[in-house]
């Protein structure tokens, strides 16, 4: 061929022929390979006997640190951690399988590229093998596209938050220190103590949905399951929520991060449930959301939020586990409150 693909035979005898094109590497047939042509005549001549090709295209992408957990947006940068595998899933089965899905390792800058891909390939689907301890906040699956002969699919990005390491307290730890859960719920709510209401600190509207009338700190002392379970969890829950929600420590940050990630608990559900409870997605409780969820699951009247209790839905024993979660988190000393 020429430079312009122009190719011809002259000077041939009648007869029939079989004309090929040599395979190229890099390059994929879309018509045939060969064309045939038999009794060809005297003086006789053949056009268009053409023949198509497409090169092997290419897909590309960047990883990026999502610094605020609220998705892909101008104020991610390029991922600058262990390298992260992003693979072509061949199978269509959602997991990483070496020797069988096309793969690479992201590189300086996050950025990563496959290369060697045809017009089969267009339309699957390209995972990233979620690094450890991450969350997945931008596109989760992207798709491969065709970019036309040779070119380069760009723009297949991925997106993950690396929250910081969750903190928590325990029921028995508030417990033990009343002077600093007086300090600390008094800085949140200024004349609340631990003596403060419990229904009163959780807004109940129906007051028979907690025996009795307990304080905040008999609601931490709570013995047995169900309700009991509830309400010393979620008391626990609520303080350290509200020590998060003043940022009175060193440097004018919070003596406590009552944030969770896929580190808090090995169990799906538990996650599942505190991401529903999260209301505001900032992968941190809140004292409202505390609020919510207790409100919720005992079907109080007028509860913020309709996520819990009911049939199909998270219940008491659910809501208290994921809340005894957040509490078991690794624990400051108490001497980070300034007493």
């Amino acid at each position: 061929t020429d430079a312009s693909g122009f190719y011809q035979f002259t000077g041939l005898l009648p007869g029939d022929y079989l004309i090929k094109e040599e395979s190229q590497s890099g390059w994929t047939n879309v018509s045939p390979v060969q064309i045939d042509q038999d009794n060809l005549t005297s003086g006789q001549n053949l056009t268009d006997q053409d023949f198509v090709n497409f090169k092997f295209f290419s897909v590309s992408g960047t990883k990026y640190e999502d610094l605020t957990g609220n998705g892909k947006t101008a104020d991610d940068i390029p991922w600058s951690h262990d390298p992260v595998t992003i693979y072509i899933d061949e199978n269509d089965n959602h997991v990483f399988d070496a020797g069988v899905d096309r793969s690479t390792t992201t590189g300086a800058g996050g950025a990563w590229s496959i290369g060697g891909l045809t017009l089969a390939d267009v339309g699957k689907n390209i995972y990233e093998v979620v690094p450890d301890g991450s969350q997945q906040t931008g596109i989760l699956v992207q798709t491969v596209d065709n970019p036309g002969s040779g070119g380069t699919d760009t723009g297949n990005d991925f997106t993950n938050f690396l929250p910081p390491a969750g903190q928590g307290l325990t029921p028995g730890f508030w417990k033990n220190h009343l002077d600093i859960l007086t300090q600390e719920l008094g800085e949140f709510h200024s004349g609340w103590n631990s003596n403060t209401s419990f229904e009163t600190i959780f807004e109940f509207q129906n007051l028979s949905k907690i025996p009795g009338t307990p304080s905040i700190a008999d609601a931490l002392g709570a013995k047995g399951g169900g309700v009991n379970h509830l309400e010393r969890s979620s008391a626990a829950a609520y303080l350290s929520a509200a020590v998060t929600a003043v940022p009175d420590g060193p440097g004018g940050k919070p003596e406590l991060n009552f944030s969770f990630s896929a580190a808090t608990s090995s169990n799906p559900a538990i996650i599942a449930i505190l991401n529903q409870i999260d209301t505001n997605d900032d992968h941190t409780l809140q004292p409202g959301e505390v609020i919510a969820a207790v409100r919720d699951v005992l079907n109080d009247t007028n509860a913020p939020t309709s996520n819990f209790g009911l049939t199909g839905q998270p219940g008491i024993n659910d809501i208290a586990n994921a809340f005894d979660a957040m509490n078991n988190q690794t624990h400051p000393d108490a001497s980070v409150f300034l007493i």
